[in-house]
């Protein structure tokens, strides 16, 4: 009986351990757990950043030797992440494997990797595991669907039509590699093998129309590997582009009883058209069940096509293609609008769409030349989200907020009625084609970051659904767009386009990549993605199918939309055969429309040096324009150095001073300027309109932040105001191409979110950083600026001086004087070229600390229409040549002698210019002045006789 106890006993004791289940802990501790198959680490880190519940900014984490327990350890390297610390309420983060640090000089399998954060685990940890060139990620040591550390092929490409090169993970024998053609082994082929890399030669060329397959079997656990070899080496082959390149149209192109869809992919083994009735996966409430599959057919050049014997305008598809084992739904990258997070295309029969009143080619006859330009950059949500702005709460952030007339505050316009009354011919809006970083679902959610300032591009002809007032519906934002642009033609402004075409959002799983492996972008000698762009990669505009959808995407936005200008990030990473032939194929169509760039790069690119569109080549582009960053660091100092001033704060070193001058000139070889001084060391604009001046843009502080970042240690805040307006009255009456960012002209800053400071990369920065605040417009400050600066643009849309076209006229017409004087940066413009109602002018800067008297040039008596405080004085004052004038510290002076008989001053409304240029030309130069006071409401004249006094005109 004792016996039968105590087994009884072990039995309940048995169920009792059985049941005794340890709680779940709360997480808090991640490890990163990397392995590479050749052990080098050197330089490699993980990045990581909070990707939900909203977007922030990321940090990087060391690798150290992986000396978790056996259970955990990968064999390589681990991160290990304290998560209360680092992502305290964080339910997905972000992942990025790189090498080179903030340099990013390559990002393992080039792609974003994204992870949901459990709250709790058994332990409180959370383990994942990433192994070389694997995209996939696992969740624990044996994860069946995680990475394998099995060897493999890690690449395996064409670098002619007769020889395959490969790398593989460990020492192979040749006798272990074999090629596969059409999946049959080639025994005519040679193999020759150099550790863990080889070649194999072919005995026949290659045949564009069969597959190719590297296979091997691996020494060290006996596993068979193979690989699709791509023809990566040979993109750039003519013998690749004979064979392939198509000069056809692209994309779903309807007509009346018909729909044509044509994509370009020579490598693929089977293209399949998708038709949705949706643009909503199933995800996000839609369906992923296509209403319609069918095989396209393989046509010319590489091409697969569909024809459906009626017009599908409405309909959304996708294509599916297979390249070797890998088979992917992806969007067209013709695609002229999509779904919502543009996930679908959506076929487009604009004439179906467009608003009542849009007509195509239709421009504001506002501009004759490109240096007739005053361009305005914008972001569509910065316009209209401030409380400030006092327009529709359903257009706050949208398109139509854009044109939404009638908003003021406190008397003040806002919005549309802002930009007209301000007077710029040109609005840039920063990138609004579709972008793939903001959630489009998630618009209505008020703790959800909608912002971006959009450089991530997901698919390049359609528009962005953020900014349309219904993003589930591909056609509204159409719609939408075109009301803009036609509005604003309307207006007299026309709408220039930033492009990002130098690089995609993804790169590994962009539908470029998934759809001809390889072509699209560059790569570097170990077969990585390059990075010039700083985002993971680079477009091979070089390549002939990436220049053509180039060409092909920025004539759709000009002809489609009446886009009037293009501005290009990161222009260095495109070569300049590319940018001449989309100027071409643009001047063809509008001889006014706009190409111009960044002439930089956003890191090391393989791109040949000679074959950048950049500062050193922009000699061989005459009809690109380029960002003038001399001038911009010229006048208020270098932009990576945040607390460095330049000119307007006082430093007058001939570097600086050459860089203002550089930009005053416009930009060409003016006599006597030292190039040597320049960024590029020599002179790189060539002429005046490829040359756009500015001080600030998007891009680091703006330029109250600079100012105030440059004055705050010294207690000279005070001098915000003049040196801003200093900093524009340089920048508007330059030579070539004037840039205002949007909301300087009224003192805009962004104060950094943490509330302390400034925001220098506002990229995903919220509403509350980026916003333009209007009741700045109204301060007393921000209006002073703001009506200097309007009249600075009035002045010089109103003054072809400030306008020459050539470099000729330039320095025929415009010389440097007081040039001993200390802070001091004057010139004199005639008007022989220009035939400017101004038969001359002259311009003062004046930098020092204090006012500085000049002695005028003789000749004839002077009027000051511009001083420190006015631009377009409304009491002009007189002096005659030779007579002291005393220039305001921190200010620009602009005074002109001599009225054209024959054109009547465009800028004066009141007759009072006229006035005092007729009282000017009766005056003589001569050492005493009478003080003559003339009312110009009564034309009473007053004389007394007092000596070397100015002749003002009082109300």
């Amino acid at each position: 009986m004792k016996k039968v106890l105590l087994l009884v006993m072990a039995i309940l004791s048995s169920f009792l351990v059985v049941n005794v289940v340890k709680a779940d802990q709360d997480v808090d501790t991640l490890y990163i757990h990397y392995y590479r198959f050749g052990g080098d680490y050197t330089d490699w880190d993980v990045w990581i950043w909070q990707s939900l519940p909203t977007s922030e900014a990321g940090s990087n984490y060391e690798f150290i030797a992986d000396e978790t327990a056996v259970d955990y350890n990968f064999g390589g390297v681990v991160s290990e992440i304290d998560i209360n610390e680092a992502f305290p309420n964080v339910t997905e983060i972000g992942i990025i494997l790189r090498r080179g640090g903030d340099n990013w000089d390559e990002k393992d399998t080039g792609g974003d990797r994204f992870v949901t954060l459990p709250a709790t685990s058994s332990n409180g940890e959370i383990h994942l595991y990433f192994v070389e060139g694997d995209s996939s990620i696992g969740t624990s040591i044996d994860d069946p669907n995680g990475p394998a550390k099995s060897p493999k092929f890690k690449l395996a490409y064409f670098t002619s039509l007769s020889e395959i090169f490969f790398t593989a993970t460990e020492d192979l024998p040749a006798t272990n590699v074999s090629l596969l053609v059409d999946g049959v082994a080639d025994t005519t082929v040679t193999v020759a093998t150099n550790g863990s890399t080889g070649t194999i030669t072919l005995e026949n060329e290659l045949d564009f129309g069969k597959s190719y397959v590297v296979e091997a079997t691996f020494p060290s656990d006996s596993t068979i590997n193979n690989l699709a070899v791509t023809y990566d080496g040979i993109y750039d082959t003519q013998e690749f582009e004979d064979e392939f390149a198509y000069d056809g149209d692209l994309g779903a192109i309807t007509s009346l009883n018909e729909t044509t869809f044509r994509v370009w992919a020579p490598i693929s083994e089977s293209v399949e058209l998708n038709l949705y009735d949706t643009g909503t996966p199933l995800k996000y409430g839609g369906t992923d069940t296509p209403t319609k599959t069918v095989s396209m057919t393989k046509g010319e050049n590489g091409t697969w096509y569909y024809i459906e014997d009626s017009n599908l305008h409405g309909t959304y598809y996708t294509y599916t293609v297979t390249n070797g084992s890998k088979t992917s739904e992806i969007v067209d990258p013709y695609a002229k609008s999509v779904g919502i997070n543009g996930l679908r295309g959506l076929v487009v029969d604009f004439g179906q769409v467009n608003p009542v009143g849009f007509d195509y080619d239709d421009r504001p006859d506002n501009i004759d030349e490109y240096t007739d330009a005053v361009i305005y950059e914008l972001h569509v949500r910065d316009l209209t989200m401030s409380d400030t702005w006092n327009g529709l709460e359903a257009n706050r952030g949208k398109y139509l907020g854009l044109i939404e007339s009638g908003t003021t505050y406190e008397g003040a316009t806002t919005g549309f009625d802002h930009l007209l009354e301000l007077g710029v011919t040109h609005i840039q809006i920063l990138p609004f084609f579709d972008y793939g970083v903001v959630d489009e679902t998630k618009l209505d959610d008020e703790d959800y970051n909608a912002f971006n300032w959009g450089y991530m591009p997901l698919n390049f002809n359609a528009l962005e659904g953020t900014y349309s007032s219904d993003p589930y519906d591909g056609l509204k934002r159409i719609e939408e767009m075109k009301e803009v642009i036609m509005t604003f033609g309307d207006a007299g402004i026309r709408i220039n386009m930033d492009v990002v075409y130098n690089h995609h959002g993804l790169t590994a799983e962009s539908n470029f990549e998934l759809l001809v492996p390889g072509y699209y972008f560059r790569k570097t000698s170990s077969g990585t993605f390059s990075n010039g762009s700083g985002t993971g990669n680079e477009t091979a505009s070089e390549r002939a199918m990436m220049r053509k959808f180039m060409v092909d995407s920025t004539v759709f936005w000009a002809t489609e939309y009446n886009i009037s200008g293009f501005r290009f990030d990161l222009m260095g990473l495109h070569d300049t055969e590319t940018m001449n032939e989309i100027a071409t194929q643009l001047r063809a169509i509008d001889e006014t429309i706009m190409v111009y760039g960044e002439p930089w790069t956003g890191g090391t690119t393989p791109l040949d040096e000679d074959l950048k569109a950049d500062k050193a080549n922009l000699a061989d582009m005459p009809f690109v324009g380029a960002f003038n960053d001399d001038i911009r660091d010229g006048i208020k100092g270098s932009v990576f150095a945040r607390e460095q001033g330049g000119y307007v704060q006082g430093d007058f070193s001939s570097t600086y001073l050459t860089k203002v001058k550089y930009g005053v000139v416009g930009g060409i070889a003016y006599p006597g300027l030292d190039g040597s001084k320049l960024s590029r060391n020599y002179i790189w604009h060539t002429e005046p309109y490829k040359t756009l001046n500015y001080v600030a843009c998007h891009d680091n502080n703006t330029l109250y932040d600079k100012l105030y970042l440059t004055l705050e240690e010294d207690n000279l805040l005070d001098l915000i105001v003049p040196m801003q307006k200093q900093s524009y009255g340089l920048v508007l009456t330059s030579q070539g191409i004037a840039f205002i960012h949007a909301g300087d002209e009224f003192l805009r800053s962004k104060p950094a979110e943490s509330g302390s400071g400034f925001d220098h990369n506002s990229y995903e920065s919220p509403d509350s950083v980026n916003q333009i605040d209007w009741s700045l417009k109204v301060s007393e400050d921000g209006l002073n600026v703001y009506n200097y600066i309007k009249g600075l643009i009035a002045l010089r849309l109103g003054h072809d001086s400030f306008r020459m076209t050539n470099s000729t006229d330039i320095i025929n017409n415009l010389d440097f004087v007081y040039e001993d004087e200390e802070g001091i940066i004057a010139y004199t413009i005639s008007n022989d070229a220009s035939l400017d109602a101004y038969e001359s002018i002259l311009v003062i800067s004046n930098a020092n600390d204090k006012n500085t008297r000049l002695e005028l040039p003789t000749g004839g008596a002077w009027v000051l229409i511009v001083n420190d405080e006015e631009a377009i004085l409304e009491e002009p004052e007189i002096y005659k040549g030779g007579q002291k004038i005393s220039v305001e510290e921190h200010s620009v002076y602009i005074l002109f002698r001599g009225l054209s008989d024959t054109v009547t001053d465009p800028i004066d409304t009141t007759g009072a210019i006229a006035l005092a240029a007729e009282e000017a030309a009766t005056l003589n130069d001569y050492s005493v002045v009478p003080t003559i006071i003339i009312s110009v409401s009564s034309a009473v004249v007053v004389l007394g006789a007092v000596a070397f006094f100015i002749i003002k005109r009082r109300k």
